[in-house]
């Protein structure tokens, strides 16, 4: 189990707004191949202190305020917010998510007498229907479509949220550049939702999206050969940090290793991977530790997925890419690899 920054959703206005629709709704989760994803409400209590001659805050009256503050005569307000909480685990251990939401989430519903729903997304949401269920008795269960809940989940956050879309250099100071609103007025364009696979989805103006391709080879292909490499079964994130003490030059077959340097006629630099664990084969008395391997591998998977986004951009006429998924993580080196102009 691992958590996630929770957010304030008093901070944002359209969260906010969201609130009290979504008030029935218990928890959210996402079930897919790998990691089961939740989300979920809590309320907190806070206090702001004011000079008594400012009005309250939260009501709509407007200050009309003469003369100067006594900031010595003050009054203490106490308000009720909301956060979203966002906590993942092993799809393997999907008992034990929900034992955490019966155990930590339902009984901190206010309003014990209205209907309780939680909704669930993903492959899951079928395949354990009947143990959630089961585990969850009293919530009403309703199954929400997985690419209609990423499609309108990702033009909400684009439409709303600032900072929520950046683009990555690694040769560029900043790194990030985040783009605010950047999606509203130029649809279509291309989702990359990396999960345990992957699926390419071409996404319309007013929501309209085609799944247009996709390859088995994505997170969980990373994941699952990786832990075979390292022979430990090693969480995601531990394979990530191998992957960033590794040397995949040990592994990988450049361009340099078959032409001695540059393939200049065709624009090819000589640090350029010519083939992905080439050089295994090649030359197998090499020493070469774990994390050379891993790196390897998380270069190919990146690799392979960032070409196939270029060319199914180019087949659809589709301008901008947007990358998503668990498989990302914010890590330097996935996008780095994913973003490179094939």
């Amino acid at each position: 189990m691992t958590y996630a920054s929770p957010i304030d959703i008093s901070s944002f206005t359209e969260l906010e707004e969201k609130h009290d629709e979504l008030s029935e709704c218990v928890f959210a989760l996402d079930i897919g191949g790998s990691l089961a994803k939740l989300a979920y409400q809590t309320t907190f209590r806070y206090k702001v202190c004011l000079p008594k001659q400012l009005p309250d805050p939260h009501s709509k009256r407007k200050m009309t305020v003469c003369g100067p503050f006594d900031f010595y005569d003050y009054r203490e307000h106490e308000y009720e917010g909301h956060k979203l909480c966002f906590i993942k685990f092993e799809t393997r251990f999907i008992e034990a998510c929900l034992d955490f939401i019966r155990e930590n989430i339902i009984p901190n519903v206010v309003n014990s007498h209205q209907k309780l729903v939680g909704r669930v997304t993903g492959g899951g949401a079928f395949k354990f229907l009947s143990t959630i269920t089961t585990k969850l008795p009293g919530i009403t269960i309703e199954r929400e479509d997985e690419m209609e809940s990423l499609v309108r989940g990702c033009a909400f956050l684009l439409r709303n949220i600032p900072d929520e879309v950046f683009t990555y250099d690694k040769r560029a100071e900043p790194a990030h550049i985040f783009l605010s609103s950047c999606m509203v007025d130029t649809y279509p364009f291309l989702l990359v939702n990396i999960g345990s696979g992957v699926s390419f989805l071409k996404v319309e103006a007013g929501g309209s999206y085609s799944r247009v391709g996709g390859t088995s080879l994505g997170g969980g292909t990373f994941w699952g050969i990786g832990a075979l490499l390292s022979g430990d079964g090693p969480s995601f994130d531990t394979l990530l940090e191998l992957a960033d003490q590794g040397d995949h030059r040990k592994v990988d077959m450049l361009v340099r290793d078959i032409y001695g340097g540059a393939y200049e006629s065709l624009g090819l630099a000589g640090d350029v991977i010519a083939s992905s664990f080439g050089l295994a084969a090649r030359r197998p008395d090499e020493t070469r530790r774990p994390a050379d391997l891993i790196k390897a591998l998380l270069i190919a998977v990146s690799n392979n997925i960032g070409q196939l986004a270029c060319l199914y951009a180019r087949l659809n006429n589709v301008q901008r890419i947007l990358f998503g998924g668990f498989f990302i993580r914010g890590h330097g080196l996935t996008m780095e690899v994913c973003s490179i102009k094939h």
